[in-house]
């Protein structure tokens, strides 16, 4: 609508991510913490603090007793069972906003390869907008607040978090921009990302330590605002009636096909399989793989650090873990600001290399972590391995610039919603794999991660190859066809045509006979018109 008058119009995919990842970072900050309490309240709904221990309240009213849930350090035979419920509840709550995502990104690419893309931006925001509102019903209806948190959650989920507007947004900017131009443009919509869970993890923090959770929500309810409006106001649809490429066109292609159809699925992982020309089909899948096994050490790596981090002998307070993610998602972002558009526009370093260079980073930072015993040496770990956040924009880049334009969100659906199952699987492996190896090395953890990316590089190094083969046979034969050319003009061979049938005046070149008619009769025209 707007448009046209909008100053920022050449990065508007950004700021409506950047405005989502910051109310999505306050939102997950905001909610684990009240799950934990609202599993506190649950299981001391009649009971109080006295002489440090916890009683019926009924039995108190006269002794000034407190909220147990306000001091459950305190309290060690209390904490241990509500951190265990909170546990098996905070499992519940990541599966409710997850695994509904992954089915909806699922449907949602494909039909915004024919639709367009700007529903799918605004659908996870106004999700987020309808769970807050029953986060603050929550709040207020005590004896209720966790089965409420839990449908928040499921409608969070239902309506696509992070999976369907990550899908939109890479595609959005995958259709808008030329191949050479595109690496640095989805690496800066990675970097609105982690600037975004940055700060909204700060603001989290500070508005619940000056004000309340309600503040919290409300503001939150306010980014997700601006990143809808934004989207409805500003933005132009960046599809225009595009056709489907490739074999196999149907007749009765629908412009405006259902959302949840079964097709839609089956086009999703054919557009993921079938083959391509030039080795390309092998970049996808390749790329496809890199980001899901990426995804699941990330989030593997990030839950055992909040566990590694809290034990002997680093012993951190808990805000300190939020203090070393504040320090990764801003050097990760710094890197793909700064660093990424030096190494795609100006080096013009190709996007595999861009991923092995994160890919070697990564690797030095999880080698190194698994030997941290000293708090200055876990923040090194996490500057080290900042360059990291360039895997996902390569690997994004690579897959955008090997499928066909109307296959983009096929593509990205299929890659937001492995990476979101990655986190669930992810955060399950390696947090097992830490409470196993537990007594005999806690980094043991952190060296399987680094064995897997070892794995990452090896995988990317052959496919670096095998793309330099491709590029080097495409060149020898594109010579070969430029010599036959040149040696045929240079011979001055003549050309033979075959004769056609046609009702074109013709004139003697000879005199008319009975005898030499029939061999005279010639086309005034070139014989190889």
């Amino acid at each position: 609508m707007l448009a046209k008058f909008c100053v920022l119009s050449g990065c508007l995919a950004e700021i409506v991510f950047f405005l989502y990842k910051t109310g999505e970072a306050m939102l997950d900050a905001a909610i684990r913490p009240f799950v934990i309490n609202a599993v506190c309240k649950d299981m001391t709904r009649d009971m109080v603090i006295v002489s440090n221990d916890w009683t019926p309240r009924q039995q108190m009213f006269m002794n000034g007793s407190l909220d147990p849930c306000d001091y459950l350090e305190e309290l060690p035979l209390l904490e241990s069972p509500v951190q265990a419920r909170s546990a098996t509840f905070l499992m519940i709550y990541r599966i409710l906003v997850s695994v509904p995502a992954v089915f909806l990104g699922l449907f949602c690419g494909a039909w915004s390869d024919r639709t367009g893309r700007k529903l799918p931006m605004m659908i996870p925001s106004l999700g987020s907008i309808l769970a807050v509102l029953l986060y603050m019903i929550g709040i207020v209806m005590v004896q209720h607040t966790l089965m409420i948190i839990m449908v928040g959650a499921l409608v969070q989920g239902i309506l696509g978090k992070s999976s369907v507007i990550t899908m939109a947004v890479n595609s959005y900017i995958s259709d808008t921009t030329f191949k050479e131009d595109r690496t640095r443009k989805l690496g800066k919509l990675l970097a609105m990302n982690f600037f975004g869970l940055f700060i909204g993890s700060l603001l989290a923090g500070a508005l619940q330590d000056i004000a309340n959770l309600q503040t919290t929500l409300v503001v939150v309810s306010v980014f997700h605002a601006a990143s809808v409006l934004t989207v409805v106001l500003c933005m132009e649809e960046s599809m225009h009636d595009k056709m489907p490429s490739g074999e196999g066109f149907d007749g009765h292609y629908s412009r405006n096909p259902p959302l949840f159809s079964l097709q839609s699925v089956k086009d999703s992982v054919r557009a993921l399989v079938k083959p391509r020309e030039e080795g390309k089909r092998t970049l996808v899948i390749v790329a496809f793989m890199a980001m899901f096994l990426n995804q699941t050490c990330k989030v593997g790596e990030q839950d055992v650090t909040v566990l590694f981090v809290q034990k002997p002998p680093l012993s951190w307070e808990p805000s300190g873990y939020g203090y070393l993610l504040s320090v990764d998602y801003a050097g990760m972002g710094l890197c793909l600001l700064l660093l990424l558009p030096v190494l795609s526009t100006f080096l013009n370093v190709s996007d595999i290399a861009i991923v092995l260079l994160g890919l070697g980073c990564k690797l030095v930072r999880t080698v190194w972590a698994g030997f941290c015993t000293q708090t200055w040496m876990v923040y090194v770990s996490v500057i080290v391995g900042s360059a990291a956040g360039v895997i996902t924009s390569g690997l994004r880049s690579i897959l955008s610039k090997a499928v066909c334009d109307d296959e983009t969100g096929k593509v990205f659906a299929l890659a937001s919603s492995a990476e979101t199952l990655a986190k669930l699987l992810g955060s399950v492996v390696f947090v097992n794999i830490y409470a196993a190896t537990l007594d005999i090395w806690a980094g043991l953890a952190y060296i399987s991660a680094a064995l897997v990316t070892l794995v990452l590089i090896i995988l990317m190094v052959w496919l670096y190859k095998e793309q330099q083969l491709v590029t080097n046979t495409s060149l020898i034969m594109g010579y070969q066809s430029t010599w036959d050319q040149r040696l045929l003009a240079a011979n001055n061979y003549p050309t033979i045509c075959e004769p056609e049938a046609d009702d074109r005046e013709t004139e003697s070149i000879l005199p008319l006979s009975a005898s030499t008619a029939s061999l005279s009769a010639l086309p005034i025209t070139s014989p190889c018109e």
